[in-house]
C-alpha cells in the first residue's frame, strides 16, 4: 500500500457511537488508512485538489452491525455522483423482477396501490411498477443522476432521505402501501432518522421492502472491495431484529438474491401486528445460520480483517508476476469496488495502462487517488493488445465474459480478484 503522508484529508465527522442503537461500545475491525472517495473519478486537472479520508470498519458488540464510522458528508459524497442503474443490464431485469414480485405480492388487490422507493437513482426501478399500474414516487440527492430521467410516470424527489422529507412527503403524496429500496441503505448515516420517516410514510398495514448486500457474503466471500464510505453499514439480520424491534417493526420473510451485485438479501419488514402474514421460516433459519458463524461475535470479524490483508498479498503477487514478465495489463470497471482494491493494494500505472468502463459518463476521468486514465473499450484496439485485464466488476463475470468474448477469442484473459485470485480465459 502507497504511503499517505502526503494524502491532504477532507472534511469528515468521526462517529463514536453505533448508526444503529448509539452504544460507545464499538471494535475496530480494519483500517484501510486515508484513502479518496469511491466514486471521486477526477479530471487529470482535478489531481491537486483531491482529498482524502481515513476509512475505518467497526463492529458494535451490543447490535453487531458492522459499520464504517468515518462519515463524509453527504453533500460531497453525491455532489457528482457516477452510478446510473439503468447502465447496468442484469439490474435493469433484477428491478423489473423485484417490481413484479412485490406488485403480484402485496398490492395486485389493493384500490390506487402506490409505493415510494429511498434512493431511486434514474427511476430504473419506479418505471416498472408506474407500468403496472402502481403510483410510482422516490428520492435520491444525487442531482445529477435525477435530472437523467426522462419519463412522466414517476415522481421523484431531489432530496436526503429522512423523518422530515418523510413527512413533508406524507403531507403531500399521503402514505404508501409499499416503501422499498435497493441498496442505498448502505449510504446513508442517520438511520435512526431514516426509520422514523419510513414510520411517517407507510400506511400502517403496508410493507417495507429493502434489498442491501448482507454481511454474510462480505464475510464470507472475501468482499472487502465492498468497503468504503458509501457504504456505512453492512447488515445482518441480527443487527436489523434489534434495530427495527426498537421502532414497533419487525422482520417477516427474507430472501437471497444472489448473481446480482454479488449476492444480496431482500428484507421484509411490517409493522408490529398490522399484518397477518406467516413469518417465514427463512428468517428462522438466517437467524441460526449467523450465530453459527459467529456473527454475534468480535472476533470473528478481527478474523476476517486478517484474510483480507492475506487477499491482498495473493493479487499483487499475480500481478507482479505478470509484469515482471513484461505482460500489458489494464483494468475493466471504473467502480467503487475497484476504488478500493487499487487504493487498498497499491494499483497504480505502474500495473495498468488504463481502465476501461462501459459507462461514457466516466471516459476521460481518471481513477480516485491512484490516477488511472479511464477509457472506452474501443482503447484495447488503439494500441498495444492488453493480455489480461484486471476485473474489479468482478461480480459481473458472466456478463463481461458474453459482452468481450471478441477479446477472450484473441487470447485475452480476466484476472479476477475475489473471492480468490483466478485467471479466466477462453
Amino acid at each position: 500500500m502507497k504511503t499517505q503522508e502526503k494524502r491532504p484529508l477532507g472534511l469528515f465527522t468521526q462517529r463514536t457511537t453505533c448508526r444503529f442503537c448509539e452504544s460507545t461500545d464499538l471494535v475496530k475491525v480494519l483500517d484501510f488508512g486515508n484513502v479518496p472517495l469511491a466514486g471521486g473519478f477526477l479530471k487529470d486537472t482535478e489531481f491537486s485538489e483531491e482529498k482524502f479520508y481515513p476509512l475505518e470498519l467497526n463492529f458494535c458488540r451490543k447490535c453487531c452491525l458492522l459499520q464504517v464510522s468515518n462519515v463524509v458528508p453527504g453533500e460531497v459524497l453525491f455532489k457528482n455522483y457516477f452510478y446510473f442503474s439503468s447502465a447496468i443490464r442484469t439490474l435493469v431485469d433484477h428491478l423489473a423482477d423485484f417490481a413484479r414480485e412485490t406488485t403480484e405480492r402485496f398490492l395486485k388487490d389493493r384500490k390506487n396501490p402506490s409505493v415510494f422507493e429511498i434512493g431511486c437513482n434514474d427511476g430504473v426501478m419506479l418505471k416498472p411498477f408506474a407500468q403496472l399500474g402502481v403510483k410510482a414516487v422516490g428520492v435520491d440527492p444525487a442531482t445529477n443522476v435525477v435530472k437523467s430521467i426522462e419519463s412522466k410516470d414517476i415522481t421523484v424527489i431531489n432530496d436526503f432521505f429522512c423523518e422530515a422529507v418523510g413527512e413533508r412527503i406524507s403531507r403531500e403524496f399521503g402514505r404508501f402501501d409499499a416503501i422499498t429500496s435497493s441498496y442505498s441503505f448502505a449510504h446513508i448515516d442517520d438511520m435512526i432518522s431514516v426509520i422514523k420517516g419510513v414510520k411517517k410514510l407507510l400506511k400502517d398495514d403496508g410493507v417495507f421492502i429493502f434489498e442491501v448486500y448482507y454481511l454474510g457474503t462480505l464475510i464470507e466471500e472475501m468482499q472487502y472491495d465492498m468497503i468504503y464510505h458509501e457504504h456505512m453499514s453492512y447488515y445482518s439480520l441480527k443487527a436489523l431484529d434489534h434495530f427495527l424491534g426498537t421502532y414497533g417493526m419487525e422482520m417477516f420473510d427474507t430472501k437471497f438474491t444472489p448473481g446480482v451485485r454479488s449476492g444480496a438479501v431482500r428484507f421484509y419488514a411490517r409493522n408490529k401486528g398490522k399484518r397477518t402474514d406467516a413469518v417465514s421460516p427463512a428468517v428462522e433459519k438466517m437467524r441460526a445460520d449467523e450465530i453459527k458463524r459467529g456473527y454475534d461475535k468480535a472476533e470473528t470479524f478481527l478474523g476476517y480483517g486478517d484474510k483480507v490483508k492475506g487477499t491482498r498479498t495473493a493479487l499483487m503477487r499475480v500481478l507482479n508476476d505478470l509484469k515482471s514478465r513484461g505482460k500489458t495489463i489494464i483494468g475493466y470497471g471504473a467502480s467503487g469496488r475497484g476504488t478500493t482494491i487499487m487504493n487498498f493494494c497499491g494499483i497504480d500505472g505502474k500495473y495498468l495502462d488504463y481502465v476501461v468502463d462501459d459507462a461514457p459518463a466516466k471516459h476521460g476521468f481518471y481513477t480516485p487517488g491512484t490516477h488511472v486514465a479511464i477509457k472506452p473499450w474501443d482503447a484495447v484496439t488503439q494500441g498495444a493488445f492488453p493480455e489480461y485485464a484486471l476485473l474489479f466488476a468482478w461480480s459481473f463475470i458472466n456478463e463481461v465474459k458474453k459482452r468481450r468474448v471478441d477479446y477472450l477469442e484473441q487470447g485475452g484473459s480476466f484476472i479476477v480478484p475475489l473471492p480468490e485470485v483466478s485467471i479466466v480465459g477462453k
